[in-house]
């Protein structure tokens, strides 16, 4: 076997590793665990730097400079005044990068110097992270990194099994379960059998490929495949696993999750690219004005100045026998002379300017309150000090979901049961539900005034109205079969009543209280009853607790009393039923959660604020307790023990969180083992007998469990609405009715929905069945068509139970954040690793898809072929869309072409706010499909007759009209091939939102790069885990959101954030401004700049083209060093056009970021002409005045000196007039530096010239003194300054942009914003017209298999007896109640509303089928009305996804 392992002999495409076997390994010259992202040594440092630094043009080109001005023949300036701001430059950049680099050696440091235990010698060591290589083996405890890539041998568990968490490799926290060979089990934690095993392994080279491993393992003579359920990544976590052994497979950079990172890229800005290719022109103008000047210098010298010798002698370097040589001599030095000269066009202070402006606003960023998270205690951070500027021209944003636009924390939310929902919060202004933040209640619990209106919160108001803050309530809504009635408490105690007209009327009676006799504000709600059904509870009393006398009574009460009110409440259903509200004028009690301290193992963070539900459970209610019971016991949840406090592990945290519900209302899931089911009932132990685990997979999209306890066996099931309501039996159809209005208004409020059923078995049907289930369990013939078969039997003729909706909370303020940065031109593509229905979820719950949109379109083809089918017929629906939609957005906007542009940001932000009237409707297109043209899609026109019969639904021209797609990521891996990216380009480009599933890191990373490639635009990645890594580092700019899944992003980021809600405030005002400080501060320093420089090139026109100065070689030097930098400093920190909350409230003003029209050549041209003409009539105005000129008293003043003095004075002046006229936004510092600028002028050229002795002393002195000079300086900075003002006065009036129109109205103090003055609350939830399923299972497969297998437990099989005769006979008494019951009311409300159910299988049938966009919308209105409004104020955040991809998917 020696020669056959020879690295020579291995082939190319594998890999060799020897347990345990380091020479053998060493050979292969692999790569060990050390990490290093860092760039520099100590040693490499200055000449790496150095090098890095010259590559930027400018620096080089003052390099070359300075070469020059040392050359004394050429040279009329002092070396000293660019060698000085040059390393100046050199060096504060070369810190800065040292700052860099070192924060990255020292989180490399951290991570090599993490311990890992590691097998050497038999024994087990703690070693360095860094010192881990290929081929030993190590120990992994629980809730330990993985360490380097490393293939399974044995674990703590008996067969094999291990749980992972990979929420740095691909953002999901759900838990994966792995398993090493049966071969290795026995290896054990026998630390003598783990070092003596030699097994090698054949395996793939590094790759990137996350979920891919293939390999071979032979030991013992004998080969074992290898594939990727046996192998641990680096950046797992260990869960619920005590330890596991493995043998390292990759290591360090070889390691997948390394492989995924991506390359550190230098980032420049596109304001730093421009400046390149600027500098690039200026070199070039310069060089052709420095010849140009030569030839004329040549001339001058060959035809005058070879006479006048005598006066101005010719270098001792020039021939003088020959007068054209020297002429021509002359005229080549004179060319570099020239250089010199006019080098300050672009002078080595811009860019310290630059840095220096860059820096400070970086810590504005840092220092920014807006955007400190208290509970992590977090600030912003800029962690790059170079691109600033460049968030302020943002085109793209690339968002990964988990974690970033979600807390990735599922909460139980709102719940169906037997008809009636429960957990709403009700404001009684409005009549909407609103959702209560934990900001909110960590407020309102707060002790204050009550008449304190709080701020920023659902309840505030208007300035108008915020004296009179009505209450919000508690309130539950009674549903009335398909239709929804709400009773509401107004601010002023009077109740109404929101319902569909019936034909029962009945009557309330108005609430018996004011503000005298009730000075505490109880208010009296009274309900109607579900139905006849459950109109009476158990032992004779009402919902509600009445007794049934008192209810009548109460009833003849509110009849008497009704025409009080002077308004009818129609109504139906037979009877009334009464709960009694109360709160306090304040929202201090109102708001407060349900306390659930009784209840010994209640979760302290879980909230709940609907009280009627716990007391439905604890007075032993018996719909709610099979609903927490099926909770309690359909799962396949673990639970172990932990410092005394018991904890779930989930595979995915939808069904955590309806675990912990039941938990927390008194249905405890204690303990499993692969036969038994224990949990704690209000006290008391249950024990069920587990006989099966139907387990959920995508096909079914439900799971069930089998149950016995005592004499009864029970199905419990739960899934998707479609799937379970084709599986109930009849005779419920009124339940069904309601609960689907239910289900529609859930789905609407973009919660996570699953439907509840269970079937009563009896012990003779569930051993036949039992019987069929083993023989199809054991067929080798269509083994998995044959046990769906059995499934689909015992699956059906259930009773419904209830509807759960659960929550994937997003972050504050995500849906504002996404919508503002939409209405400001960016498009936002959500990039994540997560399935396709829990991303399109997520996509309409932060309302980056919604209900407006024209179409989403979903890619999920398999092949090159199929994908390209679904990306032409999407190309043909926006073709044809386009052409019947007249003028889409811009009609809106373009119909007036005199329309206020303040008023259209401000429609935008009302059509966001739902405060604005309804839009213009244009005439509807052609209804089309909106479908997925799956693999096998039909024709594009296949439903068109369909879509006419249900009328085609008019489009409403706004700004969430658009198109939506979302790509799967075995499909993304074709759109991304050459032959399909500018097809893929094509149809992304014309979509508002695209979201990209079931991606690997280096796929995001992929899609960054095609389109800054192909559409050349600013792009920005933002994410939290390892997995953004590579998507951060490609994008132009790298967010990092420091949040659940460790530091990884933030330390690749450019940037760092605490909350995605975050992202708007940096790009809309810190972005913003800091591209339009950078911008303005360019353009007036090129300004100044070529004013000051050009008057050379006039004055050469009248010395002989000879370089002399018309300055003072020192004004040279110091112009822009003292003279001019603070002023133009102030301007690039602390301009603003307009504040930040104007900046936020009209994201529209972020757009001329994204078309570089504040800076571009045009921009640059025009600053260049100014300054030219500044020059020109600079020198020209002067020099007339001066020229031949004489003072009062005869003295002469056409001398050289005073002509520079006087022209340098009106420069500085002229430069604070403009840089006056520029500033919008005036502080204390741009008063000092501006005004003290001028001041310091004279001080320090009195001090330079009388003090140290320069050449020009005394010329600006004996020119002030005649009123000459104060003359010329009058007129000549009027000629400058009248033209400025003319134009800036001419574009103020006639073509105003929206920043001065925001301007004008803040002036005039109109706050117009087109609203009521009661705004909408917040996270009131947008209806969705084609949404009704959500079911919440965010898993593939379940853990049903290994449950009943005894694989997953602590314990084996058949260490687990069940014990005969579970339970005491009264609780068998109890359960045989229960079923008795159930067959009661089913055979009583069997004959209802049977057309209810016809209509209700329409429903359900239609959606099996491709629906039409008109069918979709129409039935969107009708469940819109059920939905209670949507929009929201800045603190909306509607609650999270809905969407099935079934639905979407039809």
């Amino acid at each position: 076997m020696g020669t056959k392992t020879q690295p020579q002999q291995a082939k190319e495409n594998e890999r060799r590793i020897r347990a345990n076997d380091k020479e053998f390994n060493l050979q292969y010259k692999y790569h060990n665990n050390y990490i290093k992202t860092s760039k520099y040594s100590v040693f490499t440092f200055l000449p790496f730097n150095l090098l890095e630094q010259f590559q930027r043009l400018a620096n080089f080109y003052f390099l070359c400079l300075l070469v020059l001005q040392l050359i004394p023949a050429i040279s009329s300036l002092t070396p000293v005044t660019t060698a000085i701001p040059l390393i100046g430059v050199l060096t504060l950049t070369a810190v800065k990068d040292a700052y860099d680099d070192i924060q990255r050696h020292l989180s490399d440091s951290q991570v090599n110097n993490r311990k890992s235990k590691t097998l050497r010698n038999g024994k087990l060591v703690d070693a360095k992270w860094s010192e881990v290589q290929v081929g030993d083996v190590i120990r992994l405890d629980n809730n330990q990194f993985v360490a380097a890539d490393i293939l399974l041998l044995t674990t703590s568990e008996p067969n094999g099994l291990c749980f992972i968490e990979t929420a740095e490799l691909d953002g999901e926290t759900n838990l994966k379960a792995k398993q090493c060979l049966t071969e290795t089990i026995e290896l054990g934690d026998h630390h003598d059998a783990l070092w003596n095993f030699n097994g090698e392994i054949l395996c793939e080279r590094p790759n990137n490929l996350l979920n891919k491993f293939d390999g071979t393992l032979i030991w013992r003579n004998q080969r074992f495949a290898l594939d990727n359920e046996k192998i641990l990544l680096r950046g797992c976590v260990l869960r619920n696993t005590q330890w596991c052994y493995g043998v390292v497979v990759f290591a360090g950079v070889d390691t997948k999750l390394m492989q995924n990172s991506g390359k550190t890229q230098f980032k420049s800005t596109g304001v730093d690219r421009l400046l390149n290719f600027i500098i690039i022109g200026i070199v070039l103008f310069l060089v052709s004005i420095c010849a140009l000047f030569a030839v004329g210098c040549a001339i001058w010298e060959g035809l005058i100045g070879q006479h006048f010798q005598a006066y101005l002698p010719w270098e001792h370097i020039i021939p003088k026998d020959y007068i054209p040589t020297g002429a021509t001599v002359i005229g080549l030095l004179v060319f570099f002379s020239y250089a010199i000269v006019l080098n300050t066009v672009v002078p080595i202070s811009l860019y310290v300017s630059v840095e220096v402006i860059r820096f400070i606003q970086s810590f504005l960023i840092n220092w920014d309150e807006e955007m400190y998270y208290a509970r992590t205690n977090t600030y912003a951070k800029a962690r790059t000090t170079t691109l600033n500027e460049e968030l302020g021209q943002i085109q793209y944003i690339f968002s990964d979901k988990t974690g970033t636009l979600t807390q990735n924390i599922m909460t139980f939310n709102k719940c169906s049961i037997n008809g009636r929902t429960y957990g709403d919060v009700i404001d009684l202004r409005t009549g909407e539900p609103i959702e209560v933040t934990e900001q909110q209640t960590i407020f309102h619990n707060s002790p204050r005034n009550p008449e304190e209106v709080p701020t920023g919160t659902a309840a505030s108001t208007s300035p108008s109205t915020s004296a009179k803050q009505p209450p919000l309530i508690l309130v539950h809504k009674a549903e009335i079969h398909a239709k929804k009635s709400t009773v509401m408490v107004t601010a002023e105690g009077e109740t109404q009543l929101a319902s569909s007209p019936s034909s029962d009327r009945a009557e309330m009676e108005p609430p018996s209280l004011d503000s005298q006799r009730n000075p505490r504000g109880r208010k009296q709600v009274r309900y109607s009853a579900p139905s006849r059904s459950q109109e009476m509870e158990p032992g004779g009393t009402i919902p509600g607790g009445l007794s049934p006398t008192g209810y009548e009574k109460q009833r003849s009460s509110s009849r008497n009393s009704a025409g009080g009110l002077g308004v009818c409440f129609k109504r139906s259903g037979p009877g009334l039923m009464q709960r009694q509200l109360s709160s306090t004028s304040s929202s201090d009690k109102a708001l407060q959660c349900v306390d659930f301290s009784a209840n010994p193992h209640h979760e302290s963070d879980f909230r709940w604020y609907d009280r009627t539900l716990l007391d439905a459970v604890r007075s032993d209610e018996e719909h709610s307790h099979v609903f927490f019971r099926l909770l309690a016991l359909c799962h396949t949840v673990m639970a172990e023990t932990v410092e005394g406090k018991l904890e779930y592990q989930a595979q995915s945290p939808d069904e955590a969180a309806l675990v912990a519900a039941a938990r927390n209302f008194g249905f405890v899931f204690r303990s499993r083992t692969p036969n038994s089911i224990t949990i704690e009932v209000m006290g008391r132990m249950e024990e069920y007998e587990l006989l099966n685990i139907l387990d959920f997979n995508n096909v079914r999209k439900r799971m069930s469990v089998i149950l016995r306890r005592g004499d009864s066996v029970v199905l419990y099931c739960k899934g998707a609405d479609n799937v379970i309501y084709d599986r109930l039996h009849g005779g419920q159809e009124d339940l069904k009715a309601r609960t689907q209005d239910h289900l529609n208004k859930f789905a609407g409020e973009g919660l996570r929905t699953l439907v509840l059923a269970e079937r009563r078995l009896t012990e003779q049907y569930y051993k036949e069945w039992r019987t069929r289930q083993q023989e199809a369990a054991l067929s080798m013939d269509s083994r998995e068509e044959r046990l769906n078969e059995i499934y689909e039997e015992i699956e059906s003729d259930m009773q419904l139970v209830g509807v759960t909706a659960i929550e994937d909370k997003l972050q504050d303020g995500v849906p504002k954040a996404i919508a503002n940065l939409q209405s400001a031109g960016i498009k936002i593509w959500v990039l994540t690793g997560d399935k396709q229905e829990t991303a399109i979820n997520i996509g309409y719950s932060c309302q980056l898809l919604s209900d407006e949109l024209a179409d989403v379109f979903i890619v999920d083809g398999n092949s090159v072929e199929e994908v390209e089918k679904q990306l032409r017929q999407f190309k043909e629906s926006i073709k044809i869309y386009n052409r019947f939609r007249p003028g889409g957005t811009e009609a809106l906007y373009n119909s007036d072409s005199n329309m206020d542009p303040l008023s259209v940001t401000m429609t935008q932000t009302s059509v966001f706010m739902h405060e604005s009237s309804t839009p213009p409707t244009p005439p509807p297109p052609p209804a089309i499909s909106v479908v997925t043209f799956s693999a096998e899609c039909n024709d594009l026109f296949g439903d068109e007759k369909r879509s006419l019969d249900g009328g085609a639904a008019s489009i409403v021209i706004d700004e969430n009209t658009g198109f939506a797609l979302v790509v799967n990521g075995h499909s993304l891996v074709h759109c991304l091939s050459p032959e399909l990216e500018i097809k893929f380009l094509d149809i992304a480009s014309q979509c508002k939102a695209v979201i990209c599933c079931r991606v690997t890191p280096l796929q995001k990373a992929l899609v960054v790069e095609l389109i800054k490639r192909a559409k050349n635009a600013v792009t920005l990645a933002i994410g939290d885990g390892a997995n953004d890594v590579s998507m951060i580092k490609a994008a132009h700019i790298g967010v990092g959101i420091s949040g659940q899944e460790g530091l990884q992003a933030v330390l690749s980021s450019d940037y760092a954030i605490a909350q995605f809600r975050y992202l708007e405030r940096l790009l809309l005002v810190h972005g913003r401004w800091s591209y339009y400080r950078m911008c303005k501060f360019l353009r007036y320093f090129f300004y100044k700049n070529f004013a000051f420089t050009l008057c050379h090139c006039w004055y050469s026109l009248f010395c002989g083209f000879s370089a002399q100065t018309v300055f003072d070689p020192m004004f040279i030097s110091v112009y822009n060093l003292f003279y001019t930098s603070l002023p133009v400093l102030s301007l690039g920190i602390f301009e603003q056009d307009v504040s930040d909350k104007n900046s936020v409230e009209y994201p529209r003003l972020y757009t001329p970021g994204l078309k570089s029209e504040l800076f571009n050549i045009r921009e640059f041209i025009y600053s260049v002409l100014h300054g030219a003409f500044t020059s020109l009539v600079l020198f020209l105005i002067p020099y007339g005045v001066y020229k031949d000129g004489v003072s009062h008293n005869g003295y002469i003043l056409s001398d050289h000196m005073t002509l520079g003095a006087v022209v340098a004075t009106i420069l500085i002046v002229d430069n604070t007039a403009q840089i006056s006229l520029y500033t919008s936004y005036w502080t204390v510092v741009n008063h000092i530096t501006i005004w003290g600028s001028l001041v310091w002028y004279f001080v320090l050229d009195y001090f330079y010239n009388y003090v140290i002795g320069g050449p020009y002393v005394g010329s600006l002195t004996q020119a002030i003194k005649d009123l000459t000079f104060w003359m010329t300086m009058l007129i000549t900075v009027m000629v400058l300054v009248a033209p400025v003002l003319a134009y800036k006065y001419y574009l103020l009036d006639v073509h105003p942009s929206l920043s001065d129109k925001i301007r004008q109205k803040s002036l005039k103090k109109i706050h117009s914003r087109a609203s009521s003055d009661v705004r909408r609350t917040p996270s009131s939830r947008r209806g969705r017209r084609s949404v009704r399923s959500g079911y919440a299972f965010a898993h593939q497969e379940g853990f049903g298999r290994l449950i009943t297998s005894g694989k997953i437990m602590h314990k084996m099989p058949q260490d687990f007896a069940f014990p005969l005769g579970l339970g005491t006979k009264k609780t068998q008494a109890l359960h045989n109640n229960l079923t008795s019951a159930d067959q009661t009311k089913a055979s009583n409300s069997s004959g209802h509303h049977m057309g209810n159910n016809n209509n209700t299988n329409q429903r359900h049938n239609q959606n099996q089928n491709h629906s039409s966009m008109a069918d979709i919308s129409a039935e969107g209105r009708v469940n819109g009305a059920d939905a209670g409004g949507s929009g929201g104020t800045e603190d909306l955040s509607p609650r999270a996804p809905c969407q099935d991809l079934d639905t979407i998917n039809l």
